[in-house]
């Protein structure tokens, strides 16, 4: 078996705004002797409470488990916005048997967003606290790299294009550089592509930012 595992992106919003989801194939390739990347689900969801979103991520973990037997080496991992409310769902989630211990060690990786260039894991919260610039970065490499490809037939492709064409870079008068839609446009979709991203490329290529 190659090392292989699914990560479950998640970003989060409040119930009126959209939460979006993105499944996402990592294995290593003996050919280019690194790990690839495939989005094989994406889906957002609009106006539904916290406790349905929590019933969905463990019915999604739970399937992707009977997916993966077999033919992954870990997980499936939930890789999630822990910014704002995300931070109580983390917490609800860990109750549940699906996370946590057994041969395949199911984890949950949270994720909030800071600005500037910093990115680092807090040792007391196990938060991994990443600037925006830093995910989009990642996600640009991993494109002009090739190791990175969309599954066919994924309906939320054309919106998902939409988000990439309205994210743009943003420089202040301090010399302060950020990645943000534009106003009135959402990055949601790119949020939960790039945050499985970035935990598959610092947890499982061992590069992960020093604990501070």
């Amino acid at each position: 078996m190659s090392d292989s595992r699914y990560l479950l992106g998640c970003d989060l919003a409040k119930a009126m705004d959209y939460t979006s989801f993105a499944i996402i194939k990592m294995d290593f390739s003996p050919e280019i002797k690194d790990y690839k990347y495939k989005l094989v689900a994406l889906d957002r969801i609009k106006g539904v409470e916290y406790p349905k979103i929590t019933e969905l991520v463990v019915s999604t973990v739970k399937m992707l488990i009977e997916k993966g037997k077999g033919n992954t080496t870990d997980g499936p991992h939930l890789c999630l916005d822990a910014s704002g409310l995300g931070a109580p769902i983390r917490d609800y989630l860990k109750q549940y048997m699906v996370f946590g211990g057994g041969i395949h060690g199911r984890k949950i990786f949270p994720v909030v967003f800071t600005g500037g260039q910093a990115a680092r894991r807090d040792p007391i919260t196990q938060n991994y606290n990443v600037s925006k610039p830093l995910l989009v970065g990642n996600y640009q490499g991993l494109m002009q790299s090739r190791r990175i490809e969309y599954a066919r037939g994924l309906d939320a492709l054309p919106l998902l294009e939409k988000e990439i064409d309205s994210f743009k870079y943003h420089l202040s008068a301090s010399g302060h550089a950020s990645f943000d839609a534009e106003p009135g446009a959402h990055d949601d979709l790119i949020c939960a592509i790039c945050i499985p991203l970035i935990i598959g490329e610092w947890q499982y290529r061992r590069r992960a930012p020093p604990k501070r």
